[in-house]
């Protein structure tokens, strides 16, 4: 199924490919993806120019749905999800492969390698696939104090059904022009999803009422007193839920977007 709206962003960089950078979403290395041939009418596609010294540099940005010939380039941007966890990543990325009816990868025109990808995944529906069950106790692990693991608990367990775990991860060059089309995409997606879908139990996977974001921020603390001016404040690296309060400190957000959701 193609993707049904096209996109125009104007970026301040064009991105490199996995196979071309070492940095994924969060600085990790990027393995090189599949080999995908899609016609100019499979896919919406956006054309961006970008100024340098030397002339003007044309990307197209393309919005695909996943297939399984991504699986290496999937893995790749989402080899630091959980940071540095030992977990079943090859598991998570065949479920993001196999739920095509929402899902997004993001590639441009000459080159195969996913350099983005987003979805929403019903808990309750891969609640017990082992990659889920980690990723939750990870977050448990990293919860801060009793109220925030008890807000894990309820929405993880007692309303999983109603809650998608939305898993968005990109290479950090990527313009930020091309997130408001992306989630736009995502939406239209379950919306059509509640209506497309073969049968009501699936229709109602996508029926959700509340959204799970795991995504990294920095926490800048104070200074304390007395110490040297030149110095960089202290920074921690904290996993967020919507609605969990933070340490005190200003939040740094690694993507911009996760700002607005966890306001």
């Amino acid at each position: 199924m193609a993707k049904r709206k096209a996109r125009q962003v104007s970026p301040e960089a064009a991105p490199s490919s996995p196979s071309e950078s070492s940095e994924g979403p969060t600085g990790s290395e990027s393995s090189s993806g599949s080999d995908v041939t899609e016609s100019e009418d499979d896919s919406p596609s956006s054309s961006s120019g970008v100024s340098d010294e030397e002339g003007i540099v044309n990307v197209d940005f393309e919005f695909f749905d996943p297939k399984p010939t991504d699986f290496h380039g999937v893995k790749a941007l989402l080899k630091s999800y959980l940071e540095d966890t030992l977990w079943d990543i090859s598991g998570f990325v065949d479920i993001f492969l196999a739920q095509t009816t929402v899902g997004t990868v993001v590639k441009t025109s000459n080159d195969d390698n996913p350099i983005g990808i987003l979805t929403a995944l019903n808990l309750a529906r891969y609640k017990d696939r082992a990659c889920m069950k980690e990723i939750y106790q990870y977050l448990w692990k990293n919860s801060n104090g009793k109220a925030e693991r008890e807000n894990l608990e309820t929405m993880w367990n007692k309303q999983a059904k109603d809650v998608g775990l939305i898993v968005s991860e990109r290479l950090v060059n990527i313009p930020i022009d091309l997130v408001p089309p992306l989630y736009n995409s995502l939406l239209d997606e379950v919306m059509w999803a509640t209506e497309d879908e073969p049968t009501k139990e699936l229709q109602n996977f996508f029926k959700f009422k509340d959204y799970v974001i795991v995504t990294r921020v920095f926490v800048e603390h104070s200074k304390k007193k007395g110490s040297d001016d030149g110095k960089q404040a202290k920074v921690g690296i904290i996993q967020k839920q919507k609605g969990v309060t933070e340490d005190k400190g200003e939040l740094i957000y690694v993507k911009p977007e996760d700002e607005i959701f966890h306001q």
